[in-house]
């Protein structure tokens, strides 16, 4: 008879247990057990769901599509290009915009050394006051200053010599070459950068006089045909090159060339006839 009692006992006191039990869950303590229950669950779960959140914007901003199966747009602001990993986002001063492709094909050729030495800058101004007004063409040049007449050089006259010029050099060419190559009527180096002028079949004392291509020392302009332009070029030089009387003008035109950017040019024409 003794276990029947001990278990009768014991049934009673579990139905008393779960009597109290119930009657607890219908005051205020058992709704802030619920609560804190519910909190905590929503703790632990928030780093997933903000990992599940931050795996579908990185989807969407690398171009993934939405419930409907488009293109998801791309994001509000904030939102951009995956920049340097994934899960990072592109910082402040990152580029944005489409990136422009370099150009492609053969670089264009740069001015050669000898284009260089041949440019030259018609800063200064190169008149004759003994040349006759143009007619549809340059200024023309009296017969009095070919072989058909007194064969003399023509006055000149320039302006705009530009300051640190030591050494002036005067040329005088055809237009046309001879056999390929430039024709020398005149050359004409050491004249002073304070002279402003010559004066017709003159030159001022301390002019070194070169050969023309003729085989003289001196002006001379004999065209062979009926008519012919000549181009007088005067050149401002930094430093003296000073040659030697007859020298040759090939060369003493490329040492101008070498080291002067400032020029006066002139152009007259002749025409027999």
């Amino acid at each position: 008879m003794t276990k029947p009692v001990r278990t009768a006992s014991a049934r009673i006191i579990l139905a008393l247990a779960v009597a109290a039990l119930v009657l607890a869950g219908c005051g205020s303590g058992s709704s802030d057990d619920s609560n804190s229950a519910s909190s905590s669950t929503s703790v632990s779960s928030t780093p997933n769901t903000e990992s599940a959140a931050s795996a579908a914007a990185s989807s969407d901003t690398a171009g993934g599509t939405d419930d409907s199966g488009a293109p998801a747009a791309k994001g509000a602001a904030g939102d951009g290009p995956v920049a340097g990993g994934e899960g990072q986002r592109p910082s402040p001063d990152a580029k944005q915009g489409s990136s422009v492709p370099p150009p492609t094909g053969e670089r264009e050729p740069g001015i050669t050394p000898e284009q260089r030495r041949e440019a030259t800058v018609a800063s200064m101004t190169l008149q004759s006051p003994t040349s006759k007004p143009p007619s549809g063409g340059p200024q023309a040049l009296s017969a009095q200053y070919t072989c058909d007449g007194k064969n003399t050089s023509p006055a000149l006259r320039w302006q705009g010599v530009p300051q640190g010029t030591v050494e002036l050099a005067l040329f005088a060419m055809n237009i046309q070459p001879v056999e390929g190559k430039l024709f020398f009527d005149w050359a004409v180096a050491g004249l002073s950068p304070e002279l402003e002028e010559i004066e017709a079949g003159k030159l001022p004392k301390g002019a070194i006089v070169g050969r023309n291509s003729f085989g003289k020392k001196g002006y001379e302009a004999c065209p062979e045909g009926d008519s012919e332009t000549y181009m007088f070029a005067l050149f401002a030089l930094p430093e003296k090159l000073s040659p030697s009387e007859g020298f040759e003008p090939f060369a003493f035109r490329k040492a101008v060339l070498d080291i002067s950017g400032n020029a006066g040019l002139l152009a007259l024409g002749y025409s027999r006839g």
